[in-house]
């Protein structure tokens, strides 16, 4: 096993470095910040974990690579604070409880000209920011890495894949906006894939019943992703519940195809199928999850057009259920 304590990345093609937030430095958001460590980064955390990064931040690679930032690589501020900032690119990746809070955050903190990117599970929260924002200072983003926490500063880049980063309204930042053509450069030169994506709320959707289908089932069983596809048990419910979320996505106006959203819920079991997926680390940590904006989101809509949504309905009691035995409200 390799350990670097400086791991290098070329500074871009721009010859600038650029003024990075991770508004919400958890699993996604610590690969984030060790990938993008060769720009101005600051790390807005609160509680226990702004104090374990005061000791630094680690980020285990796939191949078995440890990246170790020192806490003077990064600006760590207190996100419970008032601040003023001056931010090119502020990165959402807090829970979905928490975006009402990052909302305000980011107007705060973010440039007049920067954009500020919602990479989170469920629906919504890029709407949220553009109340605050404006629609031409957001994107929209999702992602099929894998990263996994162990402890508050400690992370396990357990699967490489890709960033999908798109607009969901026309006064959105466009593909060619200067703006964009620099983040995806940063992104592309952190070994992070950014794929530009045309139609995003269709891909938020999809990322959506992905989660529906994997997170609660696996939170509530104890299991990590791959048992779910070796159990024909586990296996039936997932594609059930999805199902469910599909035809209410198609009731929102998002087709999308039956067999192609089979096809993906099979490829990220088999990708990520040593993974402990977020919903089990919350639950294991005895921590809020995010049940609210994924099965919650989904009976929400589809009580809006007369869609029975059992399946969802009760995979979102049992984890409330959970959440409510360890006194979380």
């Amino acid at each position: 096993m390799m350990v670097r304590s400086n791991c290098t990345l070329l500074l871009g093609i721009w010859g600038e470095w650029m003024r990075i937030g991770i508004l919400g430095p958890g699993a996604i958001g610590g690969l984030l910040a060790a990938r993008l460590r060769n720009h101005d980064l600051t790390l807005f955390a609160r509680g226990a974990t702004l104090q374990a990064l005061e000791s630094g931040l680690v980020l285990h690679s796939p191949d078995g690579e440890i990246c170790q930032l020192s806490p003077s690589e990064y600006n760590l501020v207190n996100s419970e604070e008032d601040q003023t900032s001056e931010i090119d690119i502020a990165f959402i990746c807090s829970k979905s409880a928490s975006t009402p809070q990052m909302t305000e955050l980011a107007e705060h903190v973010l440039a007049e000209d920067g954009i500020a990117i919602s990479i989170q599970n469920g629906l919504g929260h890029s709407e949220m920011l553009a109340s605050r924002l404006g629609w031409s200072r957001i994107l929209s983003a999702s992602t099929v890495h894998g990263a996994t926490r162990f402890g508050l500063n400690e992370v396990h880049w357990t699967g490489v894949g890709s960033i999908s980063i798109g607009s969901l309204n026309q006064r959105c930042p466009a593909l060619a906006d200067p703006r964009t053509s620099k983040l995806f450069t940063i992104l592309d030169e952190a070994g992070l894939s950014p794929i530009w994506i045309d139609d995003m709320e269709k891909a938020l959707w999809v990322k959506l019943l992905l989660n529906v289908a994997i997170n609660p089932l696996a939170a509530i069983s104890g299991v990590e992703n791959g048992v779910i596809l070796e159990q024909h048990g586990l296996m039936n419910q997932a594609v059930a519940v999805m199902e469910e979320a599909r035809i209410v996505a198609a009731a929102e106006g998002i087709e999308i195809d039956q067999l192609e959203i089979l096809e993906a819920l099979g490829d990220v079991l088999h990708r990520t199928a040593s993974n402990r997926c977020s919903m089990l680390q919350d639950v294991i940590a005895a921590r809020k999850t995010e049940i609210d904006s994924l099965c919650g989101e989904v009976a929400l809509r589809a009580e809006r057009h007369g869609i029975p949504t059992p399946l969802n309905n009760q995979l979102a009691a049992l984890i409330k259920a959970i959440e409510d035995s360890y006194g979380i409200r």
